[in-house]
């Protein structure tokens, strides 16, 4: 049964609307909901020329971290607008916003603006990769936009809009980076028109700058993302022109150069999980900890503060304080991520017993802060349940462990390989399965980072676009399964 084009669109007008309801009703109706800060909003706020409101600085009841969420902010503006060149992707939508604010006279960002912004690019998003997956088929292409609204609109990913956090960047860059890839396949191979080539291989470019920006802990997946752009790149080097080429070959150096100056400028910050990426992490519960810190190549003198992270009381450290001299000289200046990469891949136990406690944290995105305005209740509330039916059932059925996440990954991985043989002379399955491979790597990535990099503090939260990426693969499993089903039953009812 095949669907006139008149009709997929009715269905995308459809699933845009839905969303649309479902996005107004999780975040904008009242009472309003977000995440609170705990600690993580400075940075964002130094680079996009955000600064607490004078009323809040002056009012000596104002509660900022953790227990209540903060959504106005005084549009101050950048002291040096360097400072963008090696930020967060997040502080080029704000500083946005903030122009178009102070166009028409207002001089407060809310992160409401924030999180309609994000919500525009997230169904966007959604609905050029359903336009361009090509399903011809009435009900499955119900099916996949439905189970795409039950996932993807949970209200504890939609939450995390109306904040600071980094996360819902992540997220939605990721989305405008597949969208725009599924974008130039389809109007490629399938529609076979050339004439807008060069712009949409320019919509992907800068797609891929903003998610490779959008957090720290994406830049890790720069080398999976670089092979497919190139890749793309070189596909096309005979329909475009020589100047294209120059033009694109340069956004690339500035797509590679991008995340590798994030990385350099944010060596300061990491102390922190420095700290807790050895006592926090490798220490932590270790029946040999001196030897350890010997493998380590440090003091096994510090031993004395294994299973302890960097934000406790200076009086809880026995002699190596975070941020001191003495774990100056004697730890920070002698540990990196080469050594704890060295170190586990010569202890995998030890990687493999970290990776457990990884997997017992995965498949959370609620959070423990507060959700609400401190005017809205003098007690913090931290329960949100607005259309939380998927998170609800992820956090709490799906099995927290190993073997259970690496079974939904070579499922995926050796059905999407199954496909890639037997269409090796098919173009749009090779480049579509070679961007399923990307954000799986990118998703696999993310797994071992938290535990590595930082020890067992904050794991959950980090995990953040790992349970996204392996929220995809779910509904690729669920749609594929109902796809067969749906065609069983057909063909029982033409019996």
């Amino acid at each position: 049964m095949k669907v006139k084009k008149h009709h997929k669109s009715n269905y995308i007008l459809l699933f845009i609307i839905i969303a649309v309801i479902a996005t107004v009703g999780i975040i904008f109706i009242y009472p309003q909901v977000g995440v609170a800060d705990q600690g993580d909003f400075d940075r964002v706020m130094a680079s996009s020329g955000l600064s607490l409101l004078d009323s809040d600085n002056s009012n000596p009841n104002f509660i900022r971290f953790y227990k209540y969420i903060v959504t106005d902010y005084k549009i101050s503006g950048l002291n040096n607008p360097l400072v963008l060149f090696i930020s967060s992707s997040i502080s080029y939508i704000i500083m946005f916003i903030s122009f178009i604010c102070k166009l028409l006279g207002i001089y407060v960002f809310k992160t409401q603006y924030l999180a309609a912004a994000y919500s525009i690019l997230y169904i966007l998003a959604f609905s050029i990769i359903l336009k361009s997956i090509g399903i011809k088929d009435n009900a499955k292409f119900i099916l996949l936009g439905l189970l795409i609204l039950f996932i993807f609109f949970d209200g504890n990913y939609l939450i995390w809009f109306n904040s600071l956090y980094g996360e819902p960047m992540m997220l939605v860059t990721l989305l405008l980076f597949i969208a725009s890839i599924m974008h130039y396949t389809y109007y490629k191979y399938v529609t076979k028109g050339t004439e807008k080539l060069f712009s949409r291989i320019v919509y992907i470019l800068l797609a891929a700058f903003l998610f490779l920006g959008s957090k720290l802990q994406v830049s890790m997946t720069l080398p999976f993302i670089l092979i497919l752009l190139i890749k793309i790149i070189l596909d096309n080097k005979r329909l475009l022109t020589k100047n294209n080429l120059i033009f694109l070959s340069s956004l690339l150096c500035f797509v590679v150069i991008y995340p590798i100056g994030i990385n350099i400028a944010s060596n300061g910050l990491s102390k922190d999980t420095q700290y807790n990426s050895v006592f926090y992490g490798v220490l932590n519960g270790s029946e040999t900890p001196r030897q350890d810190l010997i493998d380590l190549g440090l003091n096994p003198d510090m031993a004395v503060e294994a299973g302890k992270h960097a934000y406790l009381d200076t009086s809880d450290y026995v002699k190596y304080i975070p941020r001191t001299e003495i774990t100056d000289e004697e730890f920070y200046s002698k540990i990196g991520n080469g050594k704890l990469a060295k170190f586990y891949l010569t202890h995998p136990t030890r990687l493999i017993k970290g990776m457990e406690y990884t997997a017992s944290k995965s498949f959370y995105t609620s959070t423990s802060l507060g959700k609400y305005y401190q005017s809205y209740s003098e007690v913090p509330v931290t329960s949100f349940d607005r259309f939380t039916v998927w998170s609800s059932f992820r956090e709490n059925i799906l099995p927290k462990n190993l073997l259970f996440i690496l079974s939904v990954y070579l499922i995926v991985f050796l059905f999407s390989l199954y496909k890639f043989v037997t269409n090796r002379f098919n173009p749009i399955i090779k480049i579509r399965v070679f961007l399923l491979w990307c954000v799986m790597l990118i998703g696999g990535i993310q797994f071992p980072m938290p535990f590595v990099g930082n020890g067992q503090a904050d794991t959950a939260k980090q995990l953040f676009l790992f349970n996204f990426i392996f929220d995809g693969l779910i509904v690729l499993i669920l749609s594929y399964v109902l796809f067969k089903i749906t065609d069983f039953i057909r063909i029982k009812i033409k019996k």
